[in-house]
C-alpha cells in the first residue's frame, strides 16, 4: 500500500522535488541538492541525477527500450505497464517500484541528513525489499526467460590476463545538446586504471558509427600508450561482431572497421571481445561525460574520484533475484 501511494504521488506530480516547492512559494532554489546540476523535478531525480543514473546501470532490470519517455514520468511508466503483458511482466515492474522508492528515500537522506546513498546500496536495498515482500505474501520471485537471465549472469567486469591492458569503449549521444562523446578506459590487469581519454564532438551521432569509433580509439590511445598487448571491450555486439568476422554489412563503417583491422597489426595482441552494459559502466559514465565538456580529456596516473569509484563498481557483484 505504501508504494501504491508513493507511485500515485509520483504520476500526479506530487513529490515535494525542489521544483515542486518552488513554484509553490516562490523561494529558495529549483536545483538538485544532489548533484546541483539541473532542475530537481521528478524525471530528474528517478533518471537524470548522476546517482539515478549510475543505479539503473547497476539494475538487474532494464528498460533501455524506452529511455526517449524518460522526460516524461507519465508516458514512461504507462510504457512500462505495457510490458506486464510479457513473461515475467510484473516482476520487473514491482521490482522497478522499488528501484524508484529507495532513489526517492536517497534523495531525501542527501536533503534532509546531508548523507549520500551509494547506488549499489540503493539496488540491493531495492531488491532485498522487493524479495522480502514477494515472501511475506507468499509468493516467490519467478524465474527470468533463459535469454534475460543469460544477460545478467555476466555482471562483473573482470580483469585481463597479466600484462595485457584491457580497454574498455563505449559512445554516447546528446540530442538536446547536439553533442556526442566516446569514452575509452584502459585498466590493466590488476584492475587499475592507468589511462582514460573522453573524445567530445558537436554534431549528430550514429549509434553504430559512434560505437565503431570508440572502439577504434581504444588501438589508437594503446599506441599512443606503447602498449603491445591490449583487447578491446565493447557492449556494441554487432560492431564486434563484425570487427571479428571481418564481415561488414555497413558501407557507412566500412572504412571505420578497416581502419581498425590495420591497426590490429601494430600489437603483438589485439583481441576484440563483447561485454555487457553492466560491466561496462566505467566506459559509459566516460561517454556521458564526455558529451558535456567542449574538448578531448586525457586523463593518466591521476584520475577523477567518481571515475574510480566507477571503475570499483565494474568489478563488484550485484546478484539478481536471489533469496
Amino acid at each position: 500500500m505504501k508504494l501504491k501511494h508513493f507511485l500515485w504521488r509520483c504520476l500526479q506530480n506530487g513529490l515535494a522535488t525542489s521544483e515542486a516547492l518552488y513554484q509553490r512559494v516562490g523561494k529558495g532554489s529549483n536545483l538538485c541538492q544532489c548533484c546541483g546540476e539541473a532542475t530537481e523535478t521528478i524525471e530528474h531525480v528517478f533518471f537524470f541525477c548522476p546517482t539515478a543514473q549510475v543505479a539503473w546501470r547497476l539494475a538487474p532490470v532494464s528498460w533501455e527500450g524506452i529511455v526517449e519517455l524518460q522526460c516524461n514520468m507519465w508516458r514512461w511508466w504507462d510504457a512500462v505497464m505495457d510490458s506486464a503483458k510479457g513473461a515475467q511482466g510484473m516482476d520487473r515492474i514491482k521490482l522497478t517500484v522499488n528501484i524508484l522508492w529507495q532513489l526517492w528515500k536517497a534523495r531525501n537522506k542527501r536533503v534532509f541528513q546531508l548523507e549520500s546513498v551509494d547506488a549499489k546500496v540503493i539496488i540491493d536495498k531495492a531488491q532485498q525489499e522487493w524479495i522480502e515482500f514477494e515472501n511475506a505474501t507468499g509468493s516467490q520471485p519467478r524465474v527470468l526467460a533463459s535469454s534475460e537471465q543469460e544477460r545478467l549472469i555476466q555482471h562483473i567486469w573482470e580483469p585481463p590476463q597479466e600484462g595485457v591492458v584491457r580497454i574498455n569503449t563505449d559512445a554516447a549521444i546528446s540530442a538536446k545538446m547536439v553533442r556526442t562523446g566516446l569514452g575509452i578506459v584502459a585498466r590493466n590487469w590488476r584492475g587499475d586504471l592507468v589511462k582514460v581519454r573522453g573524445i567530445s564532438r558537436r554534431k549528430r551521432g550514429e549509434t553504430a558509427t559512434e560505437e565503431s569509433l570508440a572502439i577504434r580509439s581504444a588501438p589508437e590511445m594503446a599506441q599512443d600508450a606503447g602498449w603491445t598487448k591490449i583487447e578491446v571491450q565493447s557492449d556494441c555486439r554487432n560492431i564486434v561482431r563484425s570487427i571479428n568476422a571481418g564481415n561488414v554489412q555497413d558501407r557507412k563503417l566500412q572504412t571505420i572497421l578497416e581502419d581498425i583491422e590495420a591497426l590490429k597489426t601494430s600489437f603483438d595482441s589485439c583481441i576484440f571481445s563483447f561485454v555487457p552494459r553492466i560491466a561496462n559502466g566505467c566506459s559509459h559514465a566516460m561517454a556521458q561525460f564526455a558529451t558535456k565538456v567542449v574538448k578531448t580529456i586525457d586523463w593518466e596516473v591521476s584520475f577523477p574520484t567518481w571515475l574510480t569509484v566507477l571503475a570499483r563498481k565494474d568489478m563488484g557483484v550485484v546478484t539478481p533475484f536471489c533469496n
